[in-house]
């Protein structure tokens, strides 16, 4: 198997980092973080291509593991992507208490004159496909079976309750009781998540000009309840009550935990299929366990699910 690495997040001089020796220009290619600073060996485990290309030159080939390295780097390098925003912890925000005097314009395409928020509006939605692409290789190695043929099934299954029922199902058969209770901290995760996401993908937006950089949402259920008597007054208090702000702070956290989220499926599913790889592999499950139990909102969703299993 080959996998593709490609590195989007800037280079910190000093810190440390996986990497190959570019067959182009000879230069690293720093793919990614150790933060064992050099003490483990082995970031990733199994056999398989590396598909690495290098920012520098250009050039684009096929490493193997052995290939991998860790060192500090030698001078930073920006990212990939534009500049992020401030991450807010907050959630959206009422339009009636957090700007009583803001005048609404809602409508079809009036997202567009926020295009920061429209930015990450886009890849909030745009970025649930990948998240259900590494659910569909979760599920083929509970089964330990070929990706294309997951696919077809997972894919018929349109309920996202359903897609997550037929992986827990599968999950309870081939995991032990450690793994399933990992297992159901990330779907999990992927619930609130998926909130998240649905509420935008499925929401009407509006501007204000007393709010010049962040968007104003309604639910579209609100909407419509609105505009089938938009003149009567208790509509028309409802439905401001109903609207809310989206800060770009809050947009940028959400698409961010999106993309941790993808990486950790990734971990989890590599944890996974170490259990064919003998004593090396339990070797390595054992370490990576210690650091899946401990990664962002995991922890948190493990923390749960342990109390309610003590409480009954």
């Amino acid at each position: 198997m080959t996998y593709r690495l490609y590195r989007r997040d800037s280079i910190i001089k000093g810190q440390w980092y996986y990497s190959v020796a570019c067959q182009g220009c000879g230069e690293d290619i720093e793919i990614l973080d150790d933060k064992s600073k050099g003490k483990n060996s082995k970031p990733l485990f199994g056999g398989g291509d590396l598909s690495i290309p290098c920012n520098k030159c250009g050039h684009d080939a096929i490493y193997q593991f052995e290939d991998l390295k860790s060192s500090p780097a030698p001078e930073n390098r920006p990212s990939t992507y534009p500049v992020r925003e401030k991450i807010s912890k907050s959630s959206r925000k009422p339009l009636s208490k957090s700007f009583p005097e803001a005048k609404v314009t809602m409508g079809v395409g009036f997202i567009e004159d926020r295009p920061k928020a429209a930015a990450l509006v886009g890849r909030i939605i745009t970025s649930w496909a990948d998240i259900e692409v590494q659910l569909t290789r979760l599920l083929a190695e509970l089964i330990n079976a070929e990706t294309p043929a997951v696919s077809a099934v997972f894919g018929s299954i349109r309920s996202s309750r359903s897609q997550s029922d037929a992986i827990e199902a599968a999950a309870k058969v081939v995991l032990n009781a450690d793994d399933i209770l990992l297992f159901k901290a990330y779907i999990k995760r992927k619930a609130s998540l998926e909130k998240e996401r649905n509420d935008l993908a499925h929401g009407c937006f509006g501007v204000s000009v007393n709010i010049p950089d962040h968007i104003v949402w309604v639910s579209q259920a609100d909407f419509l309840i609105f505009n089938a008597s938009p003149k009567h007054p208790d509509n028309l208090k409802a439905f401001r009550e109903n609207q809310f702000v989206y800060e770009l702070g809050t947009l940028e956290r959400i698409a961010q935990e999106i993309v941790v989220f993808y990486n950790q499926i990734a971990s989890f599913i590599g944890y996974l299929s170490a259990r064919r790889g003998g004593v090396d592999g339990e070797s390595f499950r054992r370490k990576r366990y210690l650091e899946l139990i401990e990664q962002p909102k995991i922890k948190e969703a493990l923390a749960i699910l342990k109390q309610r299993k003590n409480s009954k």
